[in-house]
């Protein structure tokens, strides 16, 4: 089970206070995602990405015709899976590119008596044709980091930023939450 969302760019009509009629959107995607749910989308490889990008595509050119059809224009398209991970496509990058988020959970180790259960999101710009396996990649930025107190820990990532697999993917954002202690910091 995936949830979509979309963005669309366009003055706001002072009457409704939106760029686009609500209820329209709502059936596009209502639509979309039904089409979507029906079409096998099959990779040939173990990794999703390019049923992932395929899946995309198809739902970027559907969303950009109909909102063209009221003059809107399509500024981002996100798909959500229920356990956390996610691929998007915003209007800033190429058609081709998209951004994959995964999340890991670790345990830092203890600092003053306490463990903290922290999660982690990477958040992956994807280039044309990579199939890396981006959940994968973040496991292995983490192992040799993973038993760090929080401060350390932190200060590992933030040498994660930008790390680039061969084929040009790289890690873009990173987004620690200390669970433990209720609170969010992005390394941009």
């Amino acid at each position: 089970m995936f949830h979509l969302a979309a963005g669309f760019s366009h003055d706001v009509d002072p009457l409704s206070g939106m760029s686009v009629n609500l209820m329209f959107v709502d059936e596009w995607l209502w639509k979309l995602k039904k089409g979507l749910e029906k079409d096998p989308f099959i990779s040939s490889r173990e990794s999703l990405n390019h049923a992932f990008a395929e899946i995309m595509a198809v739902a970027r050119l559907n969303l950009t015709q109909k909102a063209a059809e009221l003059g809107v224009g399509l500024s981002s398209l996100t798909f959500r899976e229920e356990r956390g991970w996610s691929f998007a496509w915003n209007s800033s990058q190429a058609p081709e590119e998209m951004t994959f988020q995964y999340k890991h959970y670790i345990e830092s180790v203890p600092k003053e008596g306490a463990f903290d259960l922290v999660r982690v999101a990477f958040d992956w710009e994807r280039v044309q044709g990579c199939e890396a396996d981006y959940q994968h990649e973040g496991f292995l930025l983490l192992k040799p980091i993973a038993n760090k107190d929080s401060d350390a820990l932190r200060e590992e990532l933030a040498k994660c930023l930008g790390h680039q697999l061969s084929s040009g993917s790289r890690v873009q954002n990173i987004e620690i939450e200390y669970l433990g202690e209720n609170y969010k910091l992005t390394l941009p």
